[in-house]
């Protein structure tokens, strides 16, 4: 059997760590510029990381297959203080994005931050703490990489007094595991995006500790 090492997270797991986000979330297929879908990987990681006061990665075989981040009220400290941690060049990115097609694939990817804010919406002060991300690849699932990276989490959210956590997640990802670990699903809202002529839901789960 072989070994996961669990650490915190550095500079160097980012690159994997956004492939691992576009894979999971199916950003890939979504979309197909290679330099918007760096673009649009790099903002989502950094905002989490900016975000975030709890990190925890699976490694095996020296290569990334899971990582964690979170997030107590309660902690100020953040796993990086870094304003822009991913080497944005500006005039880059409104080059790309001043692109017709480009312009409207961000505007449907936006729906699904807008949906985020519309189901936390008055609910926020209920909890104490939330799941930023939570990846785990496909090839190393049922090793209990998952649960392992939770069971760090949880034990950090407890040293934070935190009572109740949420997270979102969607019909992308594996949100069955959610279930299956006594997360209690919230509200849901269904997104539709013109561009692939598809729809998806979007799920707030709560944790109380």
């Amino acid at each position: 059997m072989k070994r996961v090492i669990y650490r915190n997270i550095i500079d160097s797991d980012y690159e994997i760590i956004k492939q691992l986000i576009g894979d999971a979330f199916g950003f890939t297929e979504f979309i197909k510029d290679k330099e918007l879908l760096d673009i649009v990987l790099s903002g989502y990681l950094q905002d989490c990381i900016l975000d975030s006061s709890f990190s925890k990665v699976a490694q095996m075989d020296d290569k990334v297959i899971g990582f964690i981040l979170g997030n107590a009220k309660k902690d100020k400290n953040r796993i990086s203080n870094c304003g822009n941690l991913l080497n944005f060049n500006n005039n880059e990115i409104d080059l790309m994005i001043s692109n017709e097609e480009n312009k409207n694939l961000l505007k449907e990817f936006s729906k699904i931050t807008d949906t985020y804010k519309k189901l936390i919406k008055k609910k926020e002060n209920t909890f104490q703490g939330c799941i930023q991300l939570f990846v785990v690849s496909g090839e190393s699932r049922g090793l209990g990489v998952g649960k392992n990276l939770i069971k760090y989490l949880f034990d950090y959210m407890k040293s934070m007094d935190v009572k109740s956590l949420y997270l979102f997640t969607d019909t992308r990802c594996n949100y069955g595991f959610y279930d299956s670990q006594n997360f209690n699903r919230i509200d849901e809202k269904e997104v539709y995006f013109d561009s692939i002529e598809s729809s998806l839901n979007i799920f707030l789960y709560g944790y109380n500790f």
